[in-house]
């Protein structure tokens, strides 16, 4: 591990962070979700981006359609939202700075939550980070990864079609990490199954078709026997999945090269 002070990167190349807390499913969450959307327009998401979306499942007669409810708050900005599920809550923004604040929004939406639904039983935190590399003019994306992950050539690949696709799923102190890193030319600045997103990226420069994208995303998660939701809980869980992820971005993912150019 390489000897440094946890820096805050200037130019960060992180898109998207968020937090998800998995609890014991309320089927009747419906039912609070008037109170619980109101006392979130007033905690500061007065943005309702709720509505149905489609799920596929597979079954004896092949796949079906079928509708579910989405419910989702945003910011006024769009740049912070939260979801609410059966299941779930995720607090997600494409605006971080660190992890402070960020922990403090989640544990305000969680206290928000616990006021309407009593009795809610945590069963897994998570944090995701999704980190999009778009190295500088001239330069390839392979000074800014570590060997591991640049893959292979061959004389039989034409020059500039290969797409990396690589995946390390691996347990830690803290729990389960999975770590991908995947490419596409097709502007998707996130993964596949963050695609349909209600916030918006406003200090990216749009990419363009063509343009070689990097993703690096980082999901490190701890699971646990139900326990009562409270905010020291989640902090105590969250740090070190924080911490870990933070040393595994910078100690064995990316270079020292694309450490200084974020620093700027």
């Amino acid at each position: 591990m390489r000897n440094r002070p946890k820096e805050k990167l200037k130019q960060s190349p992180l898109v998207l962070v968020l937090a998800q807390v998995r609890f014991s499913p309320l089927l009747a969450m419906s039912d609070y979700i008037p109170r619980i959307q109101d006392q979130l327009r007033l905690a500061g998401y007065p943005v309702n981006a709720s509505g149905q979306v489609q799920q596929l499942a597979l079954g004896p007669g092949g796949l079906a359609a079928s509708q579910r409810p989405h419910w989702e708050f945003l910011s006024k900005d769009r740049r912070v939202s939260v979801i609410v599920n059966e299941g779930f809550v995720v607090v997600q923004t494409s605006a971080y700075d660190c992890f402070e604040p960020f922990l403090e929004s989640v544990t305000k939406v969680l206290d928000v939550l616990g006021s309407v639904v009593h009795g809610l039983l945590v069963q897994r935190v998570g944090l995701r980070y999704v980190d999009l590399i778009r190295p500088l003019a001239n330069e390839s994306w392979e000074a800014y990864v570590q060997p591991g992950l640049r893959g292979f050539s061959s004389p039989n690949f034409q020059e500039n079609s290969p797409l990396h696709l690589h995946q390390v799923v691996t347990r830690t102190a803290s729990g389960t990490m999975i770590v991908r890193l995947l490419q596409n030319r097709d502007t998707a600045i996130l993964p596949p199954d963050l695609a349909n997103q209600s916030l918006i990226f406003p200090h990216l420069a749009p990419p363009v078709l063509g343009e070689l994208l990097t993703l690096v995303d980082i999901d490190h998660f701890t699971e646990c026997e139900p326990v009562d939701c409270t905010s020291g809980l989640i902090s105590g869980m969250a740090w070190p999945l924080k911490n870990a992820s933070y040393d595994v971005f910078c100690d064995s993912l990316v270079t020292e090269h694309a450490l200084k150019v974020w620093q700027g």
